[in-house]
């Protein structure tokens, strides 16, 4: 009885405050649509999650959760993407190598570095320096492949 109540309301609830789909400053939003036409909206500032659960698909928002018979669901989707990239944004962090030295500049001061060998294991865990930079030197790394991850930059390097 709760679910169909909370499933009414919400119905009622897309439809009285329903504008243009299509309008440029309507936010993301996801989509259930089902058998009876109904368009369930779930804006992404209150951040949906969907799950399936048995028979069910489950959108559980911040403050509430509504429940959806599978064979009713036609397809969920989202309106309002963009379809494009509009603006990529470049990180500043930098990799050089030099001399036998990996050099990595431009890291806010303290950010972690870590050198791992392509089996996964933590070879190095290093900190930036207030400059913003580090400095290995390879010689200090048996021969082999490693990542190097650096804040939200990561490098593949091998030594030989």
């Amino acid at each position: 009885m709760k679910k169909l109540l909370k499933l009414t309301l919400l119905l009622l609830a897309s439809i009285v405050l329903a504008v243009p789909l299509r309008a440029a400053n309507n936010p993301v939003t996801l989509v259930v649509l089902t058998r009876d036409n109904a368009q369930h909206m779930f804006v992404l500032a209150d951040k949906p999650e969907v799950t399936f659960e048995g028979t069910d698909l489950v959108v559980t928002c911040v403050n509430s959760t509504t429940t959806f018979p599978l064979p009713d669901v036609i397809r969920f989707t989202y309106l309002n993407t963009t379809d494009a990239v509009e603006e990529l944004k470049a990180d500043e962090t930098q990799v050089n190598f030099k001399d036998g030295m990996i050099v990595i500049n431009h890291l806010k001061a303290g950010a972690n570095v870590a050198v791992y060998s392509v089996d996964g294991r933590l070879v190095r865990q290093l900190t930036a320096r207030e400059s913003g930079s580090y400095s290995l030197n390879l010689s200090e790394l048996p021969t082999g492949v490693y990542i190097v991850k650096a804040d939200r930059v990561t490098y593949k390097i091998a030594k030989r």
